[in-house]
């Protein structure tokens, strides 16, 4: 535990897909009386996250929802800052931690640091590998997510890192931070655990299938899934569901209707356990990645999993039975793994779960930290 007098401002602006059970499982680790959370929402529904806490020690404020608001949000969060200030200077708060990215302030980081200690949880160091649908598109990203990105690594002095790798380049390219390591929390909250929803899309298939699951991306390396199940037939005997909203960059088949299943949506909680229970095995084909909490799903439902050999996933995920690594961007290795994954005699990973994403390693973690700050 901190001292009585050591309260923290949990910061969370971009409260939505993954990073909402990232930001809810740290606060809901560290909480203690006195604590703050600021919470920037786009959905009602969201607010219960944190019916547990004090309602005076949790502050909502609803995310714009015209398109010049939400323009005149991303440049200048006036309300924002204002609340911010406004809590750490009444309840006397020693430390904001920043935990999805804040990319609104980036503009006006230097003015809180000024006001308390600031912890910038840094999630891509490095911009991914993307393919856009549009040079509007690619103007927009690099304007509101890059720019902003790369901007507030750079002017925080304080900052957190769920990745070895990360923590070892950001060291490199900023000397003179402090900069520190903690694993990555589970993404997985009561809602997913307990869910008893399933996808429409799957009413028809019966036996297990190969799962993608998150957004379609091009550094998710969605494509190379793609190319592996259709160049090799026996792959073919179960379907492959990709499952997630995106746009889908890579250039569809004739060939993949019916046996490969599109859910091209955003994917309710309730209906992850249902997805991932019915998998035969689950395949994150990434060609980048700087940190990801996307096995602690699996592993939490015991699924057997096939993963590009990236320094992040094979820090995490290396040694343990179930996990079968292939060479980063190869469909044809890939496709080689797939089949040792489904041959193989069905080795639960919840001991990877369990491991890894332990609660009390997180606090233990988070905790040293915080009292070295």
């Amino acid at each position: 535990m901190r001292q009585e007098w050591q309260h923290i401002l949990f910061l969370a602006t971009e409260y939505a897909a993954g990073m909402r059970p990232y930001a809810n499982a740290i606060i809901h680790t560290l909480w203690q009386p006195g604590d703050h959370v600021l919470i920037v929402a786009k959905d009602d529904r969201v607010k219960h996250d944190f019916d547990d806490l004090p309602t005076d020690a949790v502050t909502w404020i609803d995310y714009p929802t015209s398109k010049l608001n939400k323009l005149v949000y991303r440049f200048k969060p006036t309300r924002l800052v204002q609340e911010i200030e406004r809590l750490v200077t009444d309840h006397e708060l020693q430390l904001i931690y920043c935990l999805t990215g804040e990319l609104v302030l980036s503009r006006t980081v230097k003015r809180l640091q000024r006001l308390a200690r600031l912890l910038y949880t840094v999630h891509d160091a490095v911009g991914h590998d993307s393919k856009f649908e549009s040079w509007a598109s690619w103007l927009k990203h690099r304007i509101l997510v890059q720019g902003p990105q790369q901007s507030i690594i750079r002017r925080t002095q304080c900052q957190i890192t769920n990745s070895k790798e990360q923590l070892r380049q950001i060291k490199e390219r900023y000397p003179y931070h402090k900069v520190y390591y903690a694993p990555f929390p589970s993404l997985v909250p009561d809602d997913i655990a307990n869910g008893n929803a399933s996808s429409p899309e799957l009413k028809d298939v019966n036996g297990e299938y190969i799962l993608f699951f998150g957004n379609v991306q091009l550094y998710k390396g969605v494509h190379v899934l793609y190319e592996a199940y259709l160049s090799h037939s026996e792959l073919q005997n179960m379907p492959l569901v990709i499952a997630g909203a995106g746009y889908i960059y890579f250039k569809r088949q004739k060939k993949d209707n019916g046996n490969i299943i599109f859910i091209n949506r955003f994917i309710d909680d309730s209906e992850v356990k249902d997805l991932f229970s019915r998998a035969a095995v689950v395949v994150y084909p990434y060609i980048s990645a700087t940190q990801s909490g996307v096995t602690s799903i699996a592993s939490y439902f015991g699924k057997p999993m096939v993963l590009s050999d990236l320094p992040f996933f094979k820090q995490t995920c290396e040694g343990y039975q179930g996990i079968e690594f292939f060479p980063t961007g190869d469909s044809e290795a890939l496709a080689t793994a797939i089949q040792r994954s489904l041959q193989a005699p069905q080795a639960s990973t919840r001991p990877l779960y369990d491991s890894q994403y332990a609660t009390e390693a997180l606090r233990t973690s988070l905790t040293t930290i915080i009292k070295q700050l």
